[in-house]
């Protein structure tokens, strides 16, 4: 057990000085955003792929969200491996999406958003809120939907470890299939405050969406 909490403690010291995988909603996953909002329901499932300047290792992640016009309320749960851990790592999250144009048919859409995600590290919780806004192509019957989002990453550590922000930018894709069922990709680049080192983190998943009327 003192060898595991060791390799913890190495694992968080990149995390606490550069705020990197672990400010996304869920530690080792990019922050995904929808700026098309919608009504309905959806679920999704993420991995995740940290650079070694972000920790290393791989995430994975399951999300619910449930959307009324504009707003979009979502909560996801996932398990984070830094390299040279032994055992993974359980982090939490959520976001609040609001759509201020577009949507429908219209080809462009844009939101904003804010989230909040944690995660323990050998002891100590690191929690960030992201807080961005996304551009998103919505051309009408084409399949492909890119996006871009820059944003801002405010992390703080428990214990004494200060507070950081970050300026980050996630990129993605959604590649929307038949009956609500389909599949994205994204990334989430930003250099590391205070050094010459940037963190990548790219991940791939599958989506589901449930539509229903508004009440």
């Amino acid at each position: 057990m003192r060898r595991i909490g060791k390799v913890l403690v190495a694992a968080a010291l990149p995390l606490v000085a550069g705020a990197t995988a672990a400010r996304a909603q869920l530690a080792g996953i990019p922050v995904y955003f929808n700026p098309k909002g919608g009504t309905g329901i959806g679920v999704s499932a993420d991995l995740g792929f940290p650079n070694n300047n972000a920790g290393g290792g791989t995430a994975y992640g399951v999300a619910g969200s449930v959307g009324a016009g504009p707003v979009t309320i979502s909560g996801m749960v996932g398990a984070w491996k830094p390299s040279g851990a032994t055992s993974s790592q359980t982090s939490f999250g959520g976001d609040l999406a609001y759509r201020l144009y577009g949507g429908g048919l219209l080809p462009v859409a844009i939101g904003v958003q804010a989230g909040y995600g944690s995660i323990k590290l050998a002891g100590t919780t690191i929690s960030t809120i992201p807080v961005g806004i996304a551009l998103a192509l919505n051309p009408p019957l084409f399949p492909f939907k890119p996006w871009i989002a820059p944003h801002m990453d405010f992390t703080s550590v428990s214990g004494g470890g200060g507070s950081t922000s970050n300026f980050h930018v996630s990129a993605g894709v959604n590649f929307n299939l038949l009956l609500g069922l389909g599949v994205h990709a994204g990334a989430d680049w930003g250099k590391i405050k205070g050094t010459s080192q940037t963190s990548l983190v790219w991940g791939v998943g599958a989506h589901f969406n449930f539509h229903v009327p508004v009440m």
